[in-house]
This record gives C-alpha cells, structure tokens and sequence, in this order.
C-alpha cells in the first residue's frame, strides 16, 4: 500500500469526526476541513501548521520519526512498541491485540492525531491477520524537510579530531602474514593465484569498509530477550551510523547523547559509551576531546585523489613496480589490483610488486588512461607501458587466443569447481566451454582428478 492510498483510505474511511478535529486543532488547519474530507486530504500532506505540530513532540517521539524514515516503507504497530514506557511488561502476555491495544492508542493519540503520521488498514484476501495486525503507519515524504533533528544541539567543533586509520592497514598487511589470526573465511584477506583477495573475491575498497563495521556490529551485537522479537530493531553499531550519518560536517555529540535515539532504534537500551569507543577502535568513528568531555561523529573517508601516486607507487632494483600499502588510497589500491597481478615483495616490508595483466587490463574499459595510478605505471614501467600499448592494439577487435586454454565441461558440478578455482583468471564461453590462461591447466588439472574425472587433451594450430 503506497502512501496516496493510506492518505485516501484514512481520510475518507479511518479517521472518526473526533480525529479530524483533533488535526485540525494540532495543525491550524481551516475549519472547512471539518466538513469536507477531500479538503482534509489536500491539507493534510501540505506543510500549514506542521512546524507548529512538530514543536510538540518529545525527543522520544522524533527519533521515532526519523526510525520511520530510515525504514523506508509502512510499519505495523509493533514498530511503536516501546514507544510508551508506562507498562513494559503488557507486551508479554495476551493476544496480539491485547499486547498492542495500549500501543495502538498511544500512537494514535500521540502522533496521528496531530497530523504527522498516517494510518491505513491493509487486510488481504484469506489473510489470517486481525484488525489490529492490518493497521499500517507511514511518515508522509512531504514531511522529510521539516522533520526535526535527531539530535538537537550537538557541539559544533572545528577540528577534525581523530580516527585510527591503521585498521584498514592492518588488515592489508594480514595479507603478508598468514600465520596471523583471522575472523574467518568470509573476512579472510590473502593473495591468492597472484592477487590480493578480501574474502575470496577480488580486493575491493568498499569491502574493507564493509569488514571495518562487520567487525564493529558483531562487537557489539546484543543478546535477544527470551520472548521478545523486534523485526524493526537495529543492531546497535548500524543504529549510530544512522544517528550519526544525520549530523552537519561540523557537528559532534557526546556518547550520553545517544542514548534516548539508540533506545529506540534498537528496541532497548544500549551502552552508548562502550558502542562508540568500539566504533573509534574499528576505524567507523571519529572523536576528540573538549570541554572535558569525549564527542563523535562519522570517521571520514580520503578521497584517492588526495595522495598522488608517486606517494603510494615505486619500482623496485629489478625494475617491478612496487606499492606501498602503509600509504596507497584504498581506492586506488583497488584500481591496481583491477590491472595487475600482485604478490608480495621479498623484503617483508608492507610492499606488493606488481605485474601486468592483459585479461584484467582488457576488461578496464576506455577509462584506463583517466586513472592516475595507471598513468605513472606508464611513464616509469616500460614492462606496464608494453601491456597499456598492447590493450589499446587490441581494443576493439576479437582476439581468437594466444598462450589460452579452452576447457569444454559437461558436467555442471565440476564446471563450477573449475571456475571457483580459476577466479577471475576463467572466463564462460556459453554452453560448456571455459576459456583460462594456459598457465593455470596444472589448476583445472587437479580440479578434474579430484572430481574423478579425465582430462582428454585436444591441441590445435592457428592458421
């Protein structure tokens, strides 16, 4: 149900004539409203009188509103359910509608009557649901640019104070050490078949953010009451970076700020200090110091146009590019990875020698010359600048094979084996061909006789 048919069914059908008085009342509106409920409908959704409606909200009620904001779509009652802290214990016990009665009139009385919130009935055909299961909220999108802040003073502080950015370093140097610990096979960083891989898949910068607030939520994730489900309830980690990503660039809050906001859009009460300090320590916030006291925001992102590459980019004694990952944007380190092969450099330093690929490089598209890692390995790599003339040879024409292998596989199981081991290194021809460089037969090899099956070699010649 979209919100035109909510403001329809609610004004025509929902609201009783005490209802629409009670809106009129709350948002000034003209009496005609009273009388005429397509005039209600028209005025309902316009902004006369809503600062006004607004202004009457507890901090409570507002962080309910940008929660329904955030969610994004119509929400049953349980959404409210800690809304009113009188009675906590009435949700324990009962029948759905005798849990959620209180929490219906509360919402209705609250937010409703007051003109912020529609309300519909959405009951299906054969649908099982009672009366008080089929009611639906929705925050009306007219309303965004009015809602008030989530949170109302927060500190503006001129300094952009501090965030650990050797997290997303740390892990990239767990690449050059695998007798490190890792948090398991989905978050494990390595290089494998000469690349440097986030969880089995192609390096990535957004993934390593990704790992950052993984790491934080499960830090600290909370245990589920036993009886209690909130289907709408954020993890607590999640819940700040929404609290926080509503902030001006010049604006902190302090951790006891949190805690009202995070009550709500977790569904209990949450440890707000112990939440951002793990934040802090996995990277995802920043914080400083003032007034005696600890503020926080949203870390920062560097752009990968902010260090330029000879910064990041070198080459080695034997003429190999080399990159520095105690200094490279991850950005363009993701750009890198997309055009070579990497491995990592003898020395032990957090340093990857890097090597054309022309599979990878054939892939890039028409924007290779426009990225400024890609530019300084041709001006100061011949073997990279040989690669980049070759691609651009090539651009455009169909390329039959050279030094490549072409598997046909009938067997769907083993076909899937065979391209999770190649990686990004097999490319699907249709049907049942793979082609790979012939470098890596040794790989589909053992795939093939690990499966208990042979290999029957065909070799042809180019005419």
């Amino acid at each position: 149900m979209n919100q035109t048919e909510m403001l329809r069914q609610m004004c025509h059908t929902v609201l009783s004539h005490a209802d629409v008085k009670a809106i009129i009342k709350a948002r000034g509106l003209p009496s005609q409203a009273a009388s005429s409920r397509s005039v209600l409908e028209s005025l309902l959704v316009s902004q006369q009188g809503l600062e006004a409606a607004f202004g009457t909200l507890d901090s409570r009620e507002i962080a309910f509103l940008h929660r329904l904001k955030g969610a994004g779509k119509p929400v049953d009652v349980t959404f409210f359910a800690t809304l009113d802290q009188a009675e906590p214990d009435r949700l324990s016990y009962g029948t759905f509608s005798q849990r959620y009665q209180g929490v219906f009139a509360q919402v209705r009385r609250r937010l409703v009557r007051k003109g912020i919130l529609l309300l519909a009935q959405h009951r299906e055909l054969w649908s099982n649901k009672t009366q008080m299961e089929s009611w639906l909220f929705s925050f009306p999108t007219q309303f965004l640019p009015r809602l008030p802040p989530l949170i109302p003073s927060p500190k503006r502080l001129s300094a952009p104070g501090e965030w650990r950015r050797d997290v997303a370093r740390a892990k990239l140097r767990a690449a050059l050490s695998p007798a490190l610990p890792d948090e398991g096979p989905g978050d494990k960083m390595e290089i494998a078949d000469r690349e440097l891989r986030l969880g089995g898949g192609s390096f990535r910068a957004g993934e390593l953010d990704n790992w950052r607030k993984r790491r934080w939520r499960e830090e600290t994730k909370t245990e589920k009451k036993a009886g209690k489900t909130d289907a709408y309830a954020l993890a607590p980690a999640e819940a700040v970076l929404q609290i926080l990503g509503t902030l001006e660039a010049d604006c902190w809050v302090e951790a006891p700020g949190l805690d009202a906001p995070l009550e709500v859009f977790c569904g209990s009460r949450v440890d707000s200090q112990r939440v951002c300090e793990s934040g802090y320590r996995w990277g995802c916030l920043a914080r400083q110091h003032a007034d005696g006291l600890t503020w926080y925001r949203l870390a920062p992102r560097t752009p990968a146009a902010s260090l330029p590459p000879s910064e990041y980019l070198d080459i080695a004694a034997g003429g190999t590019p080399t990159v520095d990952l105690d200094a490279v944007p991850l950005e363009a380190l993701e750009q890198l990875v997309a055009i070579s092969d990497q491995q990592p450099a003898p020395s032990g330093r957090a340093v990857l020698l890097l090597t054309p690929n022309l599979v990878k490089l054939g892939r890039t598209g028409d924007n290779l010359e426009s990225l400024a890692p890609a530019d300084w390995l041709e001006k100061h790599s011949p073997e990279f600048r040989q690669a980049f003339e070759t691609c651009r040879r090539r651009r455009g024409k169909t390329i039959l094979h050279e030094n490549l292998a072409v598997a046909r596989v009938g067997d769907l199981t083993l076909k899937v084996a065979i391209e999770r081991a190649l990686g990004v290194h097999g490319v699907p021809l249709g049907d049942d061909f793979i082609a790979f460089p012939r470098g890596l037969l040794g790989e589909v090899e053992r795939v093939v006789a690990k499966s208990g099956h042979v290999v029957k070699e065909v070799s042809g010649r180019e005419s």
